[in-house]
């Protein structure tokens, strides 16, 4: 009996691994693909050189570690599992908190320890760039207030500080933080920039409204959250911008199966069922007909909040044109351009009438991502200083190509240009105007 077990045994785990093999090769099942990154290995060809120094052997297992047959349902299996018994996550940038509540681990760290401590361990050189950014903005928004462009900055909330009774421990060390939604706002009104607090509404709201802010399995807030969040911010632009824009009503929210990206968190779980319990709500918008209203050319430079914000707004209906600039880098929703290192800066801020810095706590160390600097230096100054700077920058780097060369020096400039240019350090706003301002909104008034 026991040799019978045994040989029935032997006979099944040969079987399986054929029918791992033979889904492998073949890919007779399909079966529904993996959440997050994905990693594809270099298969390595079988020769006698690769075999003898271990190549073809690394590049065959990676290949059976990442490629393997029936590999999406057995890592669903595994994560289910560890999840209904445990409670746990297989995805290592993903928390699990009370209640079933998800966070990333990097909004956890910057609520426990401060995003400052990826950038720099010191409090003072963290808040040099804070004041400096500010400083930059000051000088961006008077010089813009000349002519009637309106900027302002979105400083919008986190999920685990509007949440934070739902967080798991602190995942790593236990360090001082230094937050830039607390640190900003003083500095700020010390300078009468324009600024909407969204993080301090929300605060204010958490207990009040019918609806959820964020959602327990993603990051970024509710659809309807963002709905109402962007009327305020477009109520607020319209009275310190000057300007009657567009109103849209919001409808009762009503419940609906998950839309992305409100389980965005869930999905890279990769579990084999949704996690019971969550609830998720949804509104309808819509624009009033108002004759007297405009519809400006909007710029916003930020993070990735701005996604729910555009899938639930009719934007088309409230602005000529909207241009997104996610992290100053990839650009969205412009025809012509996909990188800001391909568009006129001066030009696209001239053609503008809203621009829009929106930034979340764990984002705002790095806020504006150059946009200010850059923005604040081709305001002041000719190209042709401009340019003639970055020839000399480049001259002094040694290494690469002459692209290359003007590619670091553009690196050095568009960093600090209060390095180059001197009265960009001082207090006052800067007097001087590039000559191309007049040129450019001379072709806007005949367009």
């Amino acid at each position: 009996m026991k040799n019978k077990l045994s040989y029935i045994l032997c006979i099944l785990t040969v079987c399986v691994f054929v029918m791992i093999f033979v889904q492998n090769r073949t890919g007779i099942f399909k079966f529904q693909k993996l959440n997050g990154v994905y990693y594809t290995s270099e298969k390595v060809p079988f020769t006698f050189d690769n075999f003898v120094n271990g190549s073809y052997q690394r590049s065959l297992e990676n290949d059976i570690r990442y490629d393997f047959g029936f590999r999406e349902p057995l890592i669903r299996l595994h994560n289910q599992y560890i999840w209904d018994f445990y409670r746990k996550s297989s995805n290592y940038t993903i928390m699990v908190g009370k209640d079933n509540w998800l966070y990333g681990r990097e909004e956890l760290t910057n609520y426990y320890q401060s995003a400052m401590y990826s950038y720099t361990n010191d409090k003072n050189v963290m808040k040099h760039s804070f004041d400096l950014e500010a400083q930059r903005m000051y000088k961006v928004q008077n010089i813009l207030a000349e002519y009637d462009i309106f900027i302002f900055m979105s400083m919008l909330p986190a999920k685990t500080f509007i949440y934070p009774e739902y967080l798991p421990e602190n995942p790593g060390l236990k360090l001082p933080p230094l937050h830039g939604f607390k640190y900003l706002p003083p500095v700020f009104d010390s300078l009468n920039i324009n600024y909407i607090n969204i993080h301090k509404i929300f605060e204010n709201q958490k207990d009040v409204v019918d609806y959820p802010l964020f959602p327990k399995s993603g990051k970024h807030w509710t659809f309807v959250a963002a709905a109402h969040a962007f009327d305020t911010t477009l109520r607020y632009a319209e009275k310190y911008g000057n300007m009657n824009i567009h109103n849209y009503s919001i409808s009762e929210k009503y419940p609906c199966e998950a839309v992305y990206p409100d389980n965005d968190y869930e999905l890279v779980l990769n579990l084999m069922r949704p996690i019971r319990g969550n609830n998720y709500y949804y509104t309808n918008l819509q624009v009033d007909n108002d004759p007297s209203a405009i519809k400006p050319q909007y710029l916003i430079i930020g993070d990735s909040f701005f996604f729910n914000i555009n899938k639930i707004v009719p934007l088309s209906q409230i602005f000529k044109s909207y241009h997104y600039w996610y992290y100053n880098s990839t650009i969205y929703y412009d025809s012509k351009h996909n990188h800001t290192s391909e568009v006129d800066i001066l030009d696209e801020i001239m053609n503008s009438k809203i621009i829009n810095l929106s930034y979340s706590p764990e984002q705002l160390y790095v806020f504006s991502n150059g946009f200010l600097p850059k923005a604040l230096l081709y305001l002041t100054h000719e190209d042709s200083e401009i340019d003639s700077t970055l020839n000399a920058i480049a001259s002094t780097i040694d290494n690469g190509s002459a692209e290359e060369r003007l590619k670091s020096a553009k690196e050095i400039l568009f960093k600090e240009p209060e390095q180059f240019f001197p009265d960009l350090a001082n207090d006052d706003v800067p007097a001087t105007r590039n000559s191309r301002i007049s040129l450019i909104l001379n072709d806007k008034q005949h367009d």
